[in-house]
C-alpha cells in the first residue's frame, strides 16, 4: 500500500501518498504535532456533551484532508503549476496551524496570557523543533512560508492561499463545524461541504476566490450551521459556567502567587511562571509546549488541598463537575451601558457572604459575550475591499456579489446580535440569586422574567 491511512469517523479514510507526501507523514510524527492528541478540541465542552472528547490532532488531520481535496480540484480546474508550487506550504499549514494551542484550546489562553497563533508561528520558526527540521529538510523556504500563512497580519502571499486556510469559509471551519457537531451529538453541522470544496474557483487574475451562484444554497446551509453551533454548542450556558469557574480558579491562584503565597506549583508550571510575560522570545518554545492539559489537571488536583478555602473549593468543583448555575441579572439601569446593574453585584456579594463564601468575587462571575463573537458570519461592506478572506461571494454575470447581498434573507442571521451578559453563581444559591434579581427588577419597575 502506497498510502498512509488514518481511519477517521468523519471522512472514513484520510490518506497521504507515501511517495508524493512522505515528508507530510514525517510531519505528523513530530512531537509538536503528536502533542495535539492531548489537547481537547472543544475545551471543556465534554462537561456538557460527554462525547466531545475529540482532539486538536484529529481536527488537524481533517483540515489537511480537506486541503488536499480543494487543491486537487483547483489543480484540475485552473493553473496546475501554480497550485503545485503552493501545495506543500498549504498542506503543512493545514496540519500545523494549531500547534501553538495550550491546554483546553481557546479556553485557557486568558489564564496563561498567551496567543496560540503566536506560539504556532514560534514552533514552526524554532530551529530546534522537529516540525521546523522536517519542513526545512523538504524545502528551505517552507518554515517561513507556513509561518506567514498562519500569521493573520501577514500579506506576503497571494490572497487565495490565505483564504483557503483562514477566511470566512475555509477548510479549518469546514472541518471543525462538522467534527464538533458529530462528537457533541448536536447534529447541527450538516451542509454540502463537498460542493463548497469542488465549486470554488479563481477570480481577478487568479489571485482571489469566489463561488458560482449555483453554490449559494450550500453556502447558506454552511452559515446556518455556524449559527446553530454557536447558539447550541460553543456558547452553551453549562459549558460557559465551567469555563468561568476554571478561569476564576486560575485567577485566584495567580493572585495568591503574586502575593507570595505558596500555591504548590508543579515543576512545569513553576518553570512557566518564572517568565513575567510568557510569549515567544521570552519563554523557550520547549518550556511552553510542556504545559499540557494533564499539567493543568495535576495542578488543579494539588489545589483541592490548599489552605485557601476558595481556591480549594473551586478546584474541587471543577474536578468533580460541581459547577456554577447561570442567573440572568436585572435589566441594566442605563440602556447605553449594558453592564450597569446598579446594586446587583454588591447585593449578590452580600448574599454570598451570608451563605459562608469568603471570596464572593470567585463565586459571582460575570460572563459578557460580545455580539460579534456570536455572529455566525461577517462580511466586508465596502465592495472595493472585499476578498475571499473577509467575504463569501458568488459570481453573477462575471461580477462577485457578497452572499448577504445575493441572499438578503440571510441578513437576519448575519446581523450582529446584542452583547449578552449573564452571571454564574454556586448552584446551591441559585434560587436565592434569582429571587434577588427579581426583587431588583421589581424595584426598578421592570416586569419579572
Amino acid at each position: 500500500m502506497s498510502d498512509k491511512v488514518f481511519r477517521d469517523p468523519l471522512y472514513n479514510y484520510i490518506a497521504f501518498d507515501r511517495q508524493r507526501d512522505g515528508w507530510l507523514i514525517d510531519l505528523v510524527n513530530c512531537r509538536e504535532v503528536q502533542r495535539l492528541r492531548r489537547i481537547h478540541q472543544l475545551g471543556v465542552s465534554n462537561f456538557t456533551y460527554p462525547g466531545a472528547d475529540h482532539t486538536r490532532f484529529a481536527h488537524s488531520l481533517g483540515v489537511t484532508h480537506l486541503m488536499q481535496l480543494v487543491l486537487e480540484h483547483l489543480e484540475r480546474a485552473s493553473d496546475a503549476e501554480k497550485i503545485k508550487n503552493a501545495r506543500q506550504a498549504l498542506l503543512a499549514t493545514a496540519l500545523l496551524h494549531d500547534t501553538g494551542h495550550g491546554p483546553f484550546s481557546h479556553l485557557f489562553e486568558p489564564c496563561l496570557d498567551i496567543n496560540h497563533e503566536q506560539w504556532s508561528i514560534a514552533v514552526i520558526r524554532d530551529e530546534s523543533s522537529q516540525v521546523h527540521q522536517v519542513l526545512k529538510r523538504q524545502n528551505a523556504y517552507l518554515p517561513s512560508h507556513v509561518a506567514d500563512l498562519i500569521n493573520s497580519d501577514d500579506t506576503t502571499h497571494p490572497a487565495w492561499q490565505r483564504a483557503l486556510m483562514s477566511s470566512q469559509l475555509d477548510v479549518d471551519r469546514l472541518d471543525y463545524l462538522r467534527r464538533d457537531s458529530l462528537f457533541t451529538g448536536a447534529g447541527y453541522g450538516h451542509f454540502d461541504w463537498h460542493r463548497l470544496l469542488t465549486t470554488v474557483e479563481f477570480f481577478d487574475g487568479e489571485t482571489d476566490l469566489v463561488w458560482p451562484a449555483k453554490s449559494a444554497l450550500a453556502i447558506e446551509e454552511y452559515i446556518f450551521a455556524r449559527y446553530y453551533m454557536y447558539q447550541n454548542v460553543y456558547l452553551h450556558k453549562t459549558t460557559r459556567g465551567f469555563e468561568q469557574l476554571l478561569q476564576a480558579t486560575w485567577k485566584r491562584a495567580n493572585k495568591l502567587r503574586q502575593d507570595a503565597t505558596n500555591i504548590s506549583p508543579n515543576p512545569v508550571l513553576e518553570q512557566f511562571w518564572k517568565t513575567d510575560k510568557p510569549e515567544p522570545g521570552t519563554l523557550a518554545v520547549a518550556d511552553y509546549l510542556r504545559v499540557e492539559e494533564f499539567t493543568v489537571l495535576d495542578q488543579i488536583q494539588r489545589w483541592t488541598g490548599h489552605a485557601d478555602k476558595s481556591l480549594a473549593d473551586c478546584a474541587r468543583r471543577f474536578l468533580e463537575r460541581d459547577g456554577l448555575a447561570m442567573v440572568e441579572p436585572p435589566p441594566a439601569l442605563n440602556p447605553l451601558k449594558t453592564d450597569d446593574f446598579g446594586e446587583w453585584e454588591p447585593e449578590l456579594h452580600k448574599l454570598l457572604r451570608s451563605k459562608g463564601y469568603e471570596e464572593p468575587a470567585m463565586y459571582c462571575l460575570a460572563d459578557r459575550v460580545k455580539g460579534k463573537y456570536r455572529q455566525p458570519y461577517r462580511e466586508e461592506k465596502d465592495t472595493e475591499n472585499q476578498s475571499a478572506v473577509n467575504t463569501i461571494r458568488v459570481l453573477v454575470d462575471g461580477t462577485p456579489i457578497a452572499i448577504g447581498q445575493y441572499l438578503p434573507r440571510l441578513n437576519a442571521v448575519i446581523a450582529p446580535p446584542e452583547d449578552r451578559m449573564y452571571y454564574y453563581v454556586p448552584k446551591e444559591i441559585r434560587n436565592d440569586a434569582i429571587a434577588l434579581s427579581q426583587r431588583l427588577r421589581k424595584s426598578a419597575g421592570k416586569p419579572t422574567a
